[in-house]
């Protein structure tokens, strides 16, 4: 359903007041960020370690798109579709090793050049890279490929520490272009000073119209841990988190810079903003960056939510009604279509996206897309709101309701209860699948997306009377309890509340029973180190302990650490050593008998080969 919010005004279409007024036509700010869950957004109320005031306040002035996807789970795809506004699988570039984006694909600066745009470009491109293997991506930059050949008349190309510009940040034009340049400072702060440079620069002719392509390179790896926002983050976060919070608020205070800039230019209510992210971060062990995706399931190289749903924001003051909350989905295919219209330019049906601005603005209360498309690698998806139905090679289906409360799935997939359901929507992925290069269904195996649905949709779907994940098996008492986020009690019960793991004592459990909670669902290889942030009301008799097993040795005497659990109304890290050669496969917490009040904000273990964070301030209510 869609819900919008309007303001006590009437709303007057733009092409009214363009008629009124001489002014230029609109300017078109695309910001894309990388690897950027969908949690991370403050206004998405799923985390409140995420600080992002001048990003909650683009939401509060404009339009936050709750189901705002985009068309492939990786970079160079999803970029490739976001520039050209189509289907980037009609075009070849399906994956990041179908690079790079063909010059004859129409841009977004190439569509709005004739209506008398002047473009820019700033940040990661990826979209000139080729897709020989075995060479690393500076060798593989295709010169011929790179922004200024694809209709962007100024540029300040790059990710890291090398750029290829057009101009010095001071706004002097280089003779050599695309010149290189060489900054060593944190890599947001670069790229914000470049987008400011290209504002500059547009001050000194206010008739002409621009649009300018911001790609920050953030919150992806390689992780950073840039002041001053690093040393605001909480400290009892593992440092990917914080430094991933670090990078976002980076990001977060350059959008303040850049719209502080544009209400100097007198052109705040003459620009239309997109903020969008180019697909789900990633969470798989040595490629966490710090973001999360929860509630949604999965992560970046999926088809399920958590990889190609994405924060999702637009504003142009004055136009959008600003507190838009728009429930119907969208794709990040639409941002070319808009521009295109606003700049005035004919609709061009070559385009797979749709002019969003009827749709916010209320001239338009149907849905902007009656289906939406993908197939990347061994997936193939099509969503027609509120079913999506995920292709998964040549030996399986998954029929999902999108609207489940925990996020893109329900406990089990719907497939077998919705024959006719399943039967419409393959029919239409059949159909748009035969329009593309090369046409047809996805690949018919890839070993790394079954591993990626082993993990995140059959877990999930899993009953906890059934084998759990890793193929270990769990005690008999330990099934049928309230499960969350892998973790159940014994001798008592769990909540999630207010942030928090809360555990209390059962009642009817036998008399001097110990709570205590139990994960079954682990594969950490030893030894380990366990991060607990916990605290409790009263204290309680002896001390408080972890215990473990293997496939080897089940919870054997000298599978135990014991450590004192705090007391107070203060939180406390407490750090215990698991000294374990094997893989640890099953671990249970047992704070002190007869204290009460326990409470846990985070369970942290670092492993000798990955990291598994537990943030209960994560887990949805």
């Amino acid at each position: 359903m869609i819900r919008i919010i309007f303001t006590l005004i009437l709303l007057v279409p733009w092409v009214a007041l363009q008629a009124a007024d001489s002014f230029a036509k609109p300017n078109v700010l695309i910001i894309y960020t990388d690897d950027h869950g969908w949690a991370d957004l403050g206004t998405q109320g799923v985390n409140r370690e995420i600080q992002t005031p001048h990003l909650d306040q683009l939401t509060r002035d404009g339009v936050r798109f709750t189901r705002g996807y985009v068309s492939a789970p990786q970079c160079v795809p999803s970029r490739a579709g976001l520039i050209t506004g189509r289907y980037q699988q009609r075009f070849g570039v399906e994956d990041n090793n179908k690079g790079p984006l063909p010059l004859e694909e129409l841009t977004i600066a190439e569509r709005l050049k004739p209506a008398g745009y002047v473009s820019g470009w700033v940040g990661k491109c990826h979209l000139d890279i080729g897709s020989e293997k075995g060479q690393n991506k500076e060798s593989r930059l295709l010169r011929e490929h790179m922004p200024h050949h694809q209709g962007f008349d100024e540029y300040f190309r790059g990710e890291l520490r090398q750029y290829y510009a057009s101009h010095a940040l001071d706004g002097t034009p280089f003779d050599d272009a695309p010149h290189l340049v060489n900054d060593h400072r944190f890599r947001v702060v670069v790229q914000t000073e470049a987008a400011l440079s290209f504002l500059d620069r547009r001050a000194t002719k206010p008739e002409q119209p621009w649009m300018l392509y911001l790609a920050w390179y953030a919150p992806h790896v390689p992780l950073e841990s840039p002041e001053p926002w690093f040393s605001q983050t909480p400290t009892h976060l593992p440092k990917e988190r914080r430094q991933a919070l670090a990078m976002i608020a980076a990001m977060d205070d350059g959008l303040g810079r850049i719209r502080a800039k544009l209400k100097t230019m007198g052109q705040e209510q003459n620009t239309l903003i997109f903020f969008v992210g180019d697909n789900g971060a990633p969470l798989k062990a040595g490629a966490w960056n710090g973001s999360f995706n929860a509630p949604l399931v999965g992560e970046k190289g999926m088809l399920t939510d958590g990889g190609v749903r994405v924060p999702f924001i637009a504003a142009w003051p004055g136009t959008i009604p600003a507190g838009t909350v728009f429930d119907q989905p969208v794709v990040n295919l639409d941002v070319a279509a808009t521009a295109n219209a606003i700049a005035g330019l004919p609709t061009d049906s070559s385009l797979d996206g749709v002019n969003l601005l009827p749709y916010l603005t209320g001239q338009d209360n149907t849905a902007p897309h009656d289906a939406i498309f993908w197939r990347w690698r061994s997936q193939a998806a099509v969503l027609e709101f509120p079913w999506k139905l995920i292709v998964l090679g040549n030996h399986e289906k998954f029929l999902f309701n999108v609207t489940q409360p925990d996020g893109e799935l329900a406990i089990h997939s719907r497939l077998a209860e919705h024959p006719q359901i399943v039967a419409r929507l393959q029919a239409k992925l059949d159909t748009w699948s035969a329009t593309l290069q090369p046409p047809g269904p996805p690949e018919a195996d890839n070993g790394q997306d079954n591993r990626f649905f082993a993990t995140h949709v059959h877990r999930k779907a899993e009953p906890l009377t059934t084998q759990p994940r890793n193929g270990n098996t769990q005690t008999a008492a330990e099934n049928e309890l309230v499960n969350i986020d892998g973790w159940i009690a014994r001798n008592g019960a769990i909540v999630a509340q207010d942030g928090m793991l809360t555990l209390s004592v059962d009642a009817n459990a036998p008399k001097n029973a110990r709570p205590f909670i139990a994960n079954s669902n682990l594969n950490l290889a030893g030894p380990v180190t366990a991060t607990l942030r916990i605290r409790a009301r009263t204290e309680g008799q002896g001390p408080a302990k972890l215990t473990w097993r293997t496939k080897q040795d089940s919870f054997a005497e000298h599978q135990s650490s014991t450590f004192n659990w705090p007391t107070g109304a203060e939180w406390h890290e407490v750090q215990i050593e698991l000294s374990e050669a094997s893989r640890i496969i099953h671990i249970r917490i047992h704070p002190p008998q007869a204290a009460t009040g326990i409470e846990i904000d985070s369970i942290e273990f670092k492993g000798r080969d990955s990291v598994t964070l537990f943030d209960f301030n994560s887990v949805p209510k």
